[in-house]
Parts: structure tokens; C-alpha cells; sequence
């Protein structure tokens, strides 16, 4: 995160407003072990027997003899013979009687039992989970507590004489078994029945919900502004997701291998994810946190084979065991260090609190599960932690969030102003520019007139002057008025072409007409008129308008000079994507190459003024006379200029 952003997120704990706030949210986390012991502490049930211990057989093996064990009893705790098919045989409580068996309503409530069970009440099956399922289909019946009432019509007369059974398919690694029950009213299990229901599965699935929606929002930022600690909020609150779901859901369409697998490792992936997370969000660089989460999260997968290879329970212990100890001292190194250098703030002290919270819920449920620690391992703290780590998690994501984007509105702003002066600046420079380049424009017209002054109107003039001086006093009239007719027909095109035209095509050939059609006339030539209306051409400025009148003035030069023609056809059409433009004579047409005057300058300048005009030149037979094609594009450069024509035979 950028230091300006860093600084702006994060306020150091020193006013007394926030100091109230961390001892409240500490008083509140309180109150919420307090609840949690008190809800969770063992109570009798009014009307309920409590069954600790039963005698368990191996229907797969007579030679070995009952025995009778105390609940919860784990199969992963016993020898490989233990973990096929087991059958319980319980005691009915000897407080638990009934005056006439059709009028007791009474239940068994089984809080964790199988993963496959069926119960029989006197030899006669009353429930079943996934006994009589597919063997390789994954049941998990120890996901949820399981309420079966006791049908009146099979309770026997005599209250102590009823023979519970519960046959159990162990499946390895899963800790299968049985673990304390409770037989009694049934309107009393049934409330305990929810209990048990909302803590183990609506709790769960409120908590994967919460996972879920703070994981795609945490990526969605993260997607956006790019920040490191999105990325580890979004995959650390999806990973617990996936394992929350992987822990409710009964009939997974998973080999149980697989599932065994993924499990642990989205476990390894939340804590490891989170660690980092809690780095980063507390600003910390510590090597070896790093290290170790990443390693962390490695090691699961080598674990968890050698686990499924060597079918011991111990091996997944130990690795929880060893996940519990990394995480508390990973934690405790960096708010530790964090608060020696003085940059303890309030959000990174909430966020601590509530993982230290979460962190204690989930040290008892392994305690009291995994151990056997005592306490009523039915209700587990750890999904409750885990819904108020995920509330904190929000909070400090919309903290972070409503921050970075208050401080990209600091920055906006700024660079708003600064983006202003510059507009202000580049006004004033563009404003100069603009006078530079009016200036530059009217400088160079002045200089293509003079140009244009000096090559036309300037040499019929020089023409005429010299023609005067040769005469010796005998100056033809015809001869000075053809010159200086010529020379004011050049000073009319000239200033033709300042005209503003617009790129109107047919407008300048209009133009042209009425300039050089009489004289064209007094050299006997008929003039066809064939334009029509086309688009109008962006080269068709002053410039190019002199360029055109240049390359028509030589093009109709030639042909009263060589051609020897009676008529010229102009014509104008739209072909494709290009403006079109010929000039046809009905002359005699082109000689061959070798009767061909040297050189060829005139029809070269042609060539060079079109260039400029953007145009491609074609020169054709008209059968008979001459054809020359200029072809204008609408957009895009012109295709290559046709000169190969003074090589080619008529």
C-alpha cells in the first residue's frame, strides 16, 4: 500500500475516544466467551437420561468379546480391526420410566454418530443413514445430529427391558464412533435437537455465506485497486467457505479420500492466507511469518498423503496440533512487534482482538474434540468465532475500502487543480501557437502568390516587356493584346484560387471554364461538359486549387499544341472510394517511344503537382485521341502513380 494511503488508513491509537473503543470491543469479546462457556457448559434435561458408556462388539469378529467403553468413543482410537462394523448395545437409563408405553412420546437424540448408522430398538430397525448405500458413496452422518423418536408400539411393558442398538461403519481418518447420547421426552430433545441444529449447520451455513460474499468482494477490490491485502482477505475467506461446506454437507459427491484431502488443505489455506493477511494489514514485513505460512500450506499436502497412507489418526493431530501453534505464535509475533515500534492503531488492534477471539474458539473445539478436554463438545465455538471474525473481516474490508477511496478523492482533487493550471498553461500556449501558425500561414500564401505572381503573371509580363523592346518601334497590336490577355488570365486564376471553394470539385472545374473556355474556342476546340456532383475533397485548399489549375493549364496546353484534336471531354464521377477526373482528346494520341519528345517535363509536372494533390495519375488511349485520369481518394493514401506510359507503344 502506498505510504500517503498507508498513513491516511491507519491512525494511531492515542485519543481517548479510541482507546474507549478498543476496551469496549475488548469487554464485548468478553461477554462473548462468557456466553459461549454458558451456553455450551453440560446441564441435565428435565425429563432426559444422558448415556455415557456402552458395550461394544465386533459383529465381524466373535472371538473377540464385548467390552464396555465410555462415549464419545472413536474408532481412529482403536486397532484396525475397529474400523469396519461396530455394534453398541445400550443400557436403557434406569431413571427413565413410563407408566403405559402407548402414551410415552420419547426419543434418542444422537449428537454425533456413524458416518453410517442404522438404530434398532429391541431388534427392530428404527433409523439409518447411508447403511444400506453404495460402498464407495461418501456418507458423513456426523455432520448433523440426528433426533429419532422411539415408536410407542415397539417400547416394551416394562421400562428397563428395552435394548437400544447402533451399529456404526467406521471409515478411517474420520473419526468414527459414537459419542455420548441423550433418551428422554421428546419435546425436550427436540428443542436441544434445534439447538444443536442451528450451531452445527444454520450456524455454519450463515458463517460459508458471509465467508463467501466478504471473499468476492475482497477480490472484486482487490481486482480494482490492485491492493495486496484483498488478495489474501478474498482467498482466506473462501478457503474457510469451502471447508465450512465440506464440514455440513452429509452426502458429499466426492471420493472421501479427496474430501479427507481438500478439507485439510482448505483449512491450511484459511489459517496460512489469514496470517498474511493480519501481516499486511498491520503493515509488517516478517520473514519468517512468510516463510512459514507458505510452508505452512505446503506441508499440508505431503501431510495429509502420509496421513491416508498410514491410516493414523495421531498424524492429522499433530498436524492440527502444529497449524494451532504456528498461528498463535505467527499472530502474537506481529501484533507484538507492531506495537513496540508505536504504530498500534485502532483498526489493527479490532482486527487482532477478533482474531485472537476466533483463534481461542477454535483452541477449545480442538481441545475438547480432538483431546477429549472436558466440555460439551456438541456445541462448537469455532463456527460462532469464525461468524464474528467474518463480520470484522467486512468491516475492516469497507474501512479499508472507504479509506483508499477518500484518499484516491484527495488525490483527484489535487490532480484536478494541477491538471487545471496545466489546461491554463497549455491555453495560453496553444492560443500563442495559433498566432504563430496564422502568422506562418499568411507568410507562405504570400509567398506561393508571389510564386505564383512570378512563374505566370510575372513572365507573360517579362514576354511582353522583351517583345517591345526587340520591335524597334514596330510593336504588332495583335501580339501585345494576345500577351497581355494571357497575363491577365493568369492574374484571374490566381486570385480564382483564393477563392474559398470548400473542396468542390466541380465548382473550380467551373471555375477553369469560364477562364480558359473562350480561348480554347479561338483554338477551334469544342469543350464537352461532363462533370456531375461529387463529394468534396479535403486537398482542395488555396494550394491545391493552383496545383489543379496548373496540371488542367498544361494537360489542355498540350493538347492544342500536339494533339491536334477537335474536342476535349471533361468529366467528373464517383468511382468506389475515389473522385475521379479525366480529360479526353479526340487527337491523334500518343506517338510511340521513340517519336516521343525527350524528357518529358511538362506531363512530369503534371505528374509532381497531382502528387501533391494526393491524386494518382493514369494516362490512357481514348481510341482515338489521349486520356488522363486523376483519381482523387476519399480517404487514404492514393495508389502508385501510373508513368510507365512513356516506355509503353500506343
Amino acid at each position: 500500500m502506498p505510504a500517503p494511503l498507508q498513513r491516511n488508513a491507519e491512525a494511531a491509537i492515542t485519543s481517548v475516544g479510541a482507546r474507549t473503543a478498543v476496551v469496549g470491543l475488548i469487554l464485548l469479546l468478553a461477554s462473548l466467551v462468557a456466553l459461549l462457556y454458558a451456553v455450551s457448559a453440560p446441564r441435565a434435561l428435565d425429563g432426559v437420561a444422558a448415556v455415557r458408556e456402552a458395550q461394544v462388539h465386533l459383529p465381524l469378529d466373535p472371538q473377540q468379546p464385548p467390552r464396555t467403553v465410555p462415549l464419545p468413543h472413536i474408532l481412529d482410537d482403536e486397532s484396525p480391526a475397529w474400523w469396519g462394523w461396530v455394534t453398541y448395545t445400550l443400557a436403557w437409563p434406569a431413571t427413565l420410566t413410563y407408566q403405559n408405553p402407548a402414551e410415552a412420546r420419547l426419543a434418542v437424540l444422537l449428537p454425533r454418530v456413524g458416518p453410517r448408522f442404522r438404530l434398532l430398538l429391541n431388534d427392530r430397525e428404527i433409523a439409518q443413514m447411508g447403511w444400506y448405500g453404495p460402498e464407495r458413496a461418501t456418507v458423513l452422518s456426523t455432520a448433523q445430529p440426528h433426533l429419532v423418536a422411539l415408536p410407542s408400539s415397539l417400547l416394551l411393558p416394562q421400562a428397563t427391558h428395552n435394548r437400544l442398538i447402533i451399529e456404526v461403519r467406521g471409515q478411517p481418518l474420520e473419526r468414527s464412533g459414537l459419542s455420548p447420547l441423550h433418551i428422554g421426552d421428546h419435546d425436550v430433545l427436540l428443542r436441544r435437537h434445534r439447538q444443536l441444529e442451528w450451531w452445527q449447520i444454520t450456524g455454519a451455513w450463515i458463517m460459508a455465506t458471509l465467508a463467501l460474499f466478504v471473499g468476492v468482494l475482497a477480490l472484486l477490490l482487490w481486482r480494482v485497486l490492485g491492493e495486496r491485502l484483498f488478495l489474501l482477505m478474498g482467498g482466506a475467506a473462501l478457503a474457510l467457505m469451502a471447508r465450512t461446506v465440506m464440514l455440513v454437507v452429509v452426502e458429499p459427491p466426492l471420493p472421501y479420500e479427496l474430501l479427507f484431502f481438500l478439507h485439510r488443505l482448505a483449512f491450511a489455506l484459511f489459517v496460512g492466507l489469514f496470517i498474511l493477511m493480519v501481516e499486511d494489514f498491520f503493515g509488517r514485513q516478517m520473514r519468517w511469518v512468510r516463510i512459514g505460512s507458505w510452508l505452512m500450506i505446503g506441508l499440508t499436502v505431503p501431510w495429509m498423503v502420509w496421513a491416508q497412507w498410514v491410516q493414523d489418526y495421531a498424524v492429522v493431530r499433530a498436524w492440527a496440533g502444529a497449524i494451532t501453534v504456528f498461528a498463535i505464535a505467527a499472530l502474537s509475533a506481529v501484533v507484538v512487534e507492531h506495537q513496540q515500534r508505536g504504530h498500534l492503531t485502532f483498526s489493527a488492534t479490532a482486527v487482532g482482538l477478533v482474531a485472537a477471539f476466533a483463534l481461542l474458539t477454535g483452541i477449545r473445539d480442538f481441545l475438547v474434540v480432538q483431546l477429549d478436554f472436558p466440555g460439551d463438545g456438541e456445541l462448537r465455538w469455532l463456527t460462532f468465532g469464525s461468524i464474528v471474525l467474518m463480520f470484522a473481516l467486512g468491516a475492516a474490508l469497507v474501512e479499508r475500502a472507504t479509506s483508499w477511496a477518500r484518499d484516491v478523492q484527495r488525490l483527484n482533487a489535487s490532480l484536478s487543480e494541477a491538471v487545471a493550471r496545466r489546461e491554463n498553461e497549455l491555453r495560453e500556449a496553444f492560443q500563442r501557437l495559433r498566432l504563430a501558425e496564422r502568422q506562418r500561414v499568411v507568410e507562405e500564401e504570400r509567398r506561393r502568390l508571389m510564386r505564383d505572381m512570378h512563374d505566370g503573371l510575372g513572365s507573360q509580363l517579362v514576354q511582353t516587356l522583351n517583345l517591345v523592346r526587340s520591335a524597334e518601334g514596330h510593336v504588332e497590336r495583335s501580339s501585345i493584346e494576345a500577351l497581355l490577355r494571357q497575363a491577365l488570365d493568369e492574374l484571374r486564376l490566381t486570385l480564382d484560387s483564393l477563392e474559398p471553394m470548400e473542396g468542390d470539385l466541380p465548382a473550380i472545374l467551373g471555375t477553369l471554364r469560364r477562364r480558359l473556355g473562350p480561348a480554347l474556342e479561338a483554338a477551334g476546340l469544342e469543350l464537352r461538359w461532363e462533370v456531375q456532383d461529387v463529394p468534396p475533397l479535403q486537398g482542395l485548399d488555396a494550394r491545391g486549387v493552383m496545383h489543379l489549375f496548373r496540371c488542367l493549364q498544361e494537360i489542355l496546353a498540350n493538347v492544342v499544341k500536339h494533339a491536334h484534336a477537335t474536342r476535349v471531354t471533361v468529366s467528373t464521377w464517383l468511382r468506389d472510394d475515389h473522385v475521379v477526373l479525366t480529360i479526353e482528346d479526340d487527337g491523334t494520341g500518343l506517338p510511340p517511344p521513340e517519336k516521343r519528345p525527350p524528357g518529358g517535363r511538362g506531363l512530369r509536372n503534371i505528374i509532381t503537382r497531382a502528387t501533391k494533390l494526393g491524386a494518382s495519375v493514369r494516362f490512357y488511349d481514348a481510341h482515338p485521341g489521349t486520356g488522363i485520369e486523376l483519381a482523387f481518394p476519399l480517404h487514404g493514401n492514393p495508389p502508385a502513380v501510373d508513368s510507365a506510359w512513356m516506355t509503353r507503344a500506343a
